[in-house]
């Protein structure tokens, strides 16, 4: 309901509770201040809402135009893995955002090693900042010319825990992808995955660099956030790109130009 309509719908109320006080009291003389009142409140509600409307225009971005859409983009034997969305900007480049919801279910290690809410906070910020700082802002030429921009949109919260909270995310299956995480010893390894049904494994040490033989330290959730977008490891015997050890899908950070070829395609069929 808008708020004029509940002016409105006040201004009746108002007017018919009058009607309900004895004669002397429900004179024209005696209704007009009421009617007065809600007409003066009926054009500062539509004041205010023009006002805000000049706002929202003043603040949108210029010129800047949605193409082409996808809500659930099935890759690299994922279902639903994220969500696209191509805008041409104003300046003739263009934007491709790449939408991902993630709940992540925190899992308390052995010997009583448990998770704090600081520390589950913590990681999901960490978690954000490093997958953002890998693979945001990298670009690419499509055939036809179009300068495009990636840009990584994620939306993280915790599984809520307990009996309803399983059954509330089996009535809402949102998310794109469910990440489990072990808490280990500070220092420690624990192998992480990203597995069938959208389900990967990580562990509380994944937020850290880990030196493994190129030029800069490898963080794991970026890594594994390249899996999720559909993407194979390039590390293995015989994989054409094994040598390439700076790639951030062998055992370095660099995103590389091929490994956008999958939103690239996306985007060359979809405008």
């Amino acid at each position: 309901m808008t708020l004029i309509d509940s002016a409105a719908r006040m201004s009746t109320v108002a007017l018919e509770a009058a009607s309900w006080l004895p004669d002397a009291m429900s004179t024209s003389l005696q209704r007009a201040p009421v009617a007065d009142g809600v007409g003066r409140m009926l054009e500062a509600v539509r004041t205010a809402g023009e006002a805000a409307a000049s706002g929202a225009k003043a603040s949108a971005p210029g010129g800047r135009e949605l193409l082409a859409t996808e809500d659930s983009v099935d890759v690299g034997g994922h279902r639903d893995a994220y969500e696209l969305r191509l805008y041409r900007e104003a300046d003739g480049t263009y934007t491709l955002e790449l939408h991902m919801k993630i709940e992540f279910n925190f899992e308390d290690g052995a010997d009583g090693l448990a998770w704090t809410p600081e520390e589950k906070q913590a990681f999901m910020d960490d978690y954000v900042h490093e997958v953002e700082s890998a693979w945001d802002g990298h670009g690419f030429t499509t055939d036809d010319g179009k300068e495009v921009t990636l840009d990584i949109r994620l939306d993280v919260s915790e599984q809520e825990s307990g009996f309803f909270g399983r059954v509330r995310d089996l009535m809402d299956p949102s998310e794109n992808y469910n990440i489990n995480v072990l808490r280990i010893p500070d220092g420690d390894f624990h192998r992480s995955s990203v597995g069938p049904g959208n389900i990967s494994h990580l562990d509380s040490e994944d937020n850290r660099a880990v030196s493994k033989g190129a030029s800069m330290p490898q963080v794991g959730t970026a890594h594994e956030f390249g899996h999720m977008i559909g993407l194979p490891d390039e590390y293995h015997d015989g994989h054409p790109n094994q040598s390439d050890k700076d790639s951030i899908m062998n055992s370095g950070m660099e995103v590389r130009e091929r490994h956008l070829d999958l939103v690239e395609d996306w985007v060359e069929n979809n405008s």
